[in-house]
């Protein structure tokens, strides 16, 4: 290359080494060489051709010398301009620095957006990969910054993970060491601000421990800060701060307590007084208990989820929420915005002894969940506002799950063997407004799907502003079926927008050609079938693979 071809490429004055051209190879191609036949065979030369092949090679070899001198020469060129490119991009970088923008930002700017890395889907977490711990090791105009910004510490996720060796003063000086001295300098730098904490402990408490070197004991030398409190752990490590009143808990708005004891909850000694301040609005459990019998404030609350496991007395009797209780749940909850029920006896939930009507003006929530039966249960119920309504446990796909809902409309998961056939259609009579609906069905429910999905086309036409529909059936319906329901709905003044299918049986013809012009329309189509196994079982060779 030469100076001037340098300057051309944007090189400048080129300073490198000066490079002859290469001249053409010694060595005769293999087309006329003497020894072209003989190349990359087993050929064993004599002496006389030994000879000769050694002095074709002469000036070759000659040849590949100064090539590989002129690579080197190039290489530790290129190396020494890499040398010089990093050192003046990194002048140039620390020279940017100096007048980044973000040096001027005022501090209020900076807290700003400080408060903009924080989670927002969980609590902050003690890791120095995530804001805010991060954001102070990044220099020390920054670190001051975020140590004054007391919301920045005002929520953290507590762990104490399980340890291999359960002995209680190895785990307690673990505990000690490596958590302690975090939390009580997070809680000092949250100033006065309330906290939103969640603790979880995994360990199983098998032996008398102190609870004075327990993180409890942290929260409780904040309790009048705490405004929103997540608790997991056994019931009676978390007694010193359930016992406590409105009093010690004066701002608590929303309390989750998970705990897997067997003991019953209210076996505890004062284990509910956190369960009655008067500031309480949300609370979530998931105890052994029978929730009716819980001294909570029902109708303040707009927020209750309810897992609780049932209590087995000594005369064989459970305890737990059956239909007609949750029912009875509702009615002690007017206020509710939320509302999850893990329903645990099974009972008919259209024979309540009550039958005056329910009315939740609030409501846009609600959840049952559990071996629960719905025969008759729309009539109890006014839910004017209610938007989103699941009925057993229904396993949604992503797509569904995060497309979001019109205002107008209302997303429905339904598992239909919870229901009757007729119960199945009134409940879709009730709500005109479902955009959204998910049918799951099992083998012995499938029929129930097959007539909700007659029902949902015309002349019934149920769901008049369905855009949105995802059946997760049983070994029904057929492809035609599939195709007649799409064709009737994509006709319908409200044309849908997304059809996904998952079926439990092969793929009985490709209906894809047939659903071509409405995906031109826009529709988005998803169907999975599951593939049937062809293994098969002999009594002599047992179980044996397809051919």
């Amino acid at each position: 290359m030469t100076a001037s071809a340098a300057n051309t490429y944007g090189l400048g004055h080129w300073q490198g080494p000066s490079f002859t051209s290469i001249p053409p190879t010694m060595l005769p191609p293999d087309s006329i060489s003497p020894f072209a036949d003989k190349l990359g065979t087993n050929y064993v030369p004599s002496e006389a051709e030994i000879k000769d092949i050694r002095g074709l090679l002469i000036d070759p070899t000659e040849e590949l010398g100064r090539i590989q001198a002129q690579i080197d020469e190039m290489e530790v060129f290129v190396c020494q301009l890499k040398a010089k490119h990093s050192s003046l991009k990194t002048a140039i970088d620390a020279h940017e620095a100096l007048i980044s923008p973000v040096r001027r930002a005022p501090d209020d700017v900076l807290r700003e957006i400080f408060l903009a890395c924080l989670p927002i889907e969980h609590n902050t977490l003690m890791d120095p990969s995530e804001a805010p711990i991060l954001l102070g090791r990044i220099c020390r105009h920054w670190r001051a910054v975020a140590h004054t910004t007391p919301m920045l510490w005002s929520s953290i996720y507590i762990p104490l993970p399980d340890l291999p060796d359960h002995d209680p003063s190895t785990r307690l000086e673990v505990v000690s060491w490596s958590l302690w001295n975090v939390v009580e300098q997070w809680f000092e730098r949250s100033g006065t601000c309330p906290l939103t904490v969640s603790l979880s402990d995994s360990t199983e408490y098998a032996y008398e421990f102190d609870l004075d070197n327990h993180l409890v004991t942290l929260l409780l030398s904040v309790c009048n800060r705490l405004r929103h409190l997540s608790l997991s752990a056994e019931t009676k490590v978390l007694l010193p701060l359930l016992c406590l009143g409105p009093e010690e808990l004066p701002i608590l708005k929303s309390l989750r307590i998970r705990s897997d004891d067997s003991v019953p909850f209210t076996d505890h000694q004062g284990v509910t007084n956190a369960l009655q301040i008067p500031s309480l609005m949300d609370i979530s459990l998931r105890v052994t208990a029978d929730p009716r019998s819980l001294p909570l404030k029902w109708s303040q609350l707009t927020g209750l989820t309810l897992e609780c496991q049932p209590v087995w007395r000594a005369n064989g009797d459970k305890e737990g929420l059956d239909g007609i209780g949750a029912l009875q749940v509702l009615r002690w909850c007017p206020n509710l915005l939320r509302c999850e029920l893990q329903i645990t006896n099974w009972d008919d939930i259209g024979l309540a002894s009550n039958t005056s009507l329910i009315t939740l003006p609030h409501l846009h929530t609600l959840v049952f969940r559990g071996p629960c039966q719905f025969p008759r249960w729309i009539p109890y119920l006014a839910v004017p506002k209610l938007r989103c309504l699941q009925v057993g446990s229904v396993q949604v796909t992503a797509r569904f799950r995060d497309t979001p809902v019109e205002e107008a409309g209302m997303r429905v998961e339904l598992e239909t063997g919870r229901f009757t056939s007729d119960s199945l259609l009134e409940l879709l009579r009730a709500f005109p407004a479902i955009s959204h609906l998910h049918l799951y069905s099992d083998f012995f429910s499938a029929g129930k799907a097959l007539l909700a999905l007659d029902h949902l086309a015309l002349p019934h036409n149920l769901c008049p502003i369905l855009t949105h529909a995802v059946l997760a059936l049983g070994p029904g319906p057929s492809d035609a079926a599939i195709l007649q329901f799409i064709g009737a709905r994509m006709a319908a003044p409200t044309p849908l927008q997304l059809f996904e299918a998952h079926f439990r049986r092969e793929m009985e013809t490709d209906i894809m050609p047939g659903l071509q012009t409405f995906i031109s329309d826009g529709l988005q189509v998803s169907l999975n079938y599951r593939e049937v196994s062809r293994w098969k079982f002999d009594a002599r060779a047992g179980l044996t693979e397809p051919e």
